[in-house]
């Protein structure tokens, strides 16, 4: 017969966990049942991400290669002689702008810029639209990038450095990005609103008379479109530095976690010499015998503490992200690495390193970019059901094992 032990703290905590584990397992079972979730923020954030690239590039298009034809009433015209621009004083007006020329905008001849403003301002919609759309694409991705750090660092008990410089990274680049945006968009307007209607052509002649334009003004005008343009280029820099530092420390935090964890279950086990017993000490299987538990039973004739031995087990966890998320997330970062040195180096070579950037920005923008974004929604919301479970069945066991030694010492008198 078992002696009548009350049962020990360690059995206690098994069974415990073992009540845990059956609620929690049947919680998740039927949560399975439900439909596959994705994250809805990550998927509008591609959606934002798709729509602006696409915009940015049709744009690009128009602005590069556009021609246009407009016919105002006026008493000022120019006709084109080469790249350079004769006023003469007759009625309407008619401009027909050229293909992008590098030398001829270098060169701020008043009739060029005169004209690529016609065509910019055809477009303006277009690129206003696409500005906006960015700015709200590195907002929607903040949210998640942040969650996925709080789930990686289980609740900031986990590498707290590096994933408060993984939010900080999703953080900065989105408010850079949409305070950035917001004010090229307002920039933007102004200077479509001076070449609309303000006089950039007649500045140095006004006084004395004369009826021959200089465009002082349109040289201005370009040069203020330069540097606000220029503003723009490094905040693109910033976005590309920031998506590979973010899916750089992703891959460093999913290398990181642990790949198994141990399990210690307990058996109940005779310490007698049973039939059961003898028979296994006779064909070599061992003396112990396991015999259930009947976790109904009334706890007046529990099995004495000598009769449960410890079992560990070495169980795979599973990781929070796929192997598979990780490595095209460095491919992604790489790209956006290149692109960021093209941005840097655009300056010293202008064609050469500003055709690779606008390369790298659509391939990103269009293909590679919205993809991992997609792979990361369908990945999150099982990533945050999984810790959230281990985070209720900690705290299930850790209230349980609190109460019990409440209980023991009210037993034991200390709060008599």
């Amino acid at each position: 017969t078992l002696n009548r032990e009350p049962y020990s703290g360690a059995v206690q905590a098994n069974i415990i966990d073992h009540r845990s584990t059956q609620f929690i397992q049947l919680q998740h079972a039927r949560q399975q049942k439900r439909s596959i979730m994705w994250d809805i923020k990550c998927i509008a954030s591609a959606l934002c991400f798709l729509t602006s690239n696409i915009l940015f590039i049709v744009h690009g298009l128009i602005t590069m290669n556009g021609s246009n034809q407009r016919a105002d009433g006026g008493d000022k015209t120019y006709t084109q002689s080469g790249t350079k621009v004769s006023y003469t004083d007759s009625g309407a007006v008619t401009i027909t702008p050229e293909t992008f020329s590098f030398s001829a905008w270098k060169d701020l001849d008043p009739s060029y810029i005169r004209s690529r403003w016609e065509v910019r301002d055809e477009s303006r919609a277009m690129m206003i639209t696409a500005a906006l759309f960015g700015a709200i694409a590195w907002f929607w991705l903040m949210v998640p990038i942040i969650q996925a750090a709080w789930v990686l660092s289980r609740g900031g008990k986990r590498k707290v450095g590096a994933h408060m410089l993984l939010a900080g990274l999703a953080i900065c680049g989105g408010i850079v990005e949409l305070l950035a945006r917001l004010m090229i968009v307002g920039m933007t307007n102004s200077m479509f609103w001076l070449a609309r209607d303000f006089n950039l052509g007649y500045w140095n002649n006004a006084d004395n008379g004369s009826n021959e334009a200089d465009g002082t003004g349109w040289r201005v005008l370009e040069m203020i479109h330069i540097v606000a343009r220029g503003i723009s280029l490094w905040v693109d820099a910033f976005e590309g530095l920031a998506l590979f530092g973010i899916v750089v420390l992703l891959f460093y935090s999913v290398a990181k976690e642990p790949k198994f964890k141990m399990h210690i279950s307990s058996s109940v086990i005779n310490s007698s010499e049973s039939e059961v017993g003898a028979e296994d000490v006779n064909n070599g299987g061992g003396g112990d015998a396991v015999i259930e538990v009947d976790e109904g039973a009334a706890s007046t004739s529990p099995p004495p503490q000598s009769a449960f031995g410890g079992v560990t087990t070495k169980v795979a966890i599973k990781p929070t992200f796929s192997k598979c998320f990780t490595w095209f997330g460095i491919f992604v970062g790489m790209l956006s690495l290149v692109d960021f040195i093209a941005d840097v180096l655009r300056f010293l070579n202008w064609k050469t390193f500003g055709t690779i950037a606008m390369a790298m920005n659509a391939l990103l923008g269009v293909v590679f970019l919205p993809i991992w974004l997609l792979c990361l929604a369908s990945q999150l919301p099982e990533a945050t059901m999984r810790y959230e479970r281990e985070e209720r069945r900690a705290a299930i066991l850790l209230n349980e094992r609190r109460d019990d030694e409440v209980a023991a010492l009210k037993g034991e008198g200390e709060f008599s």
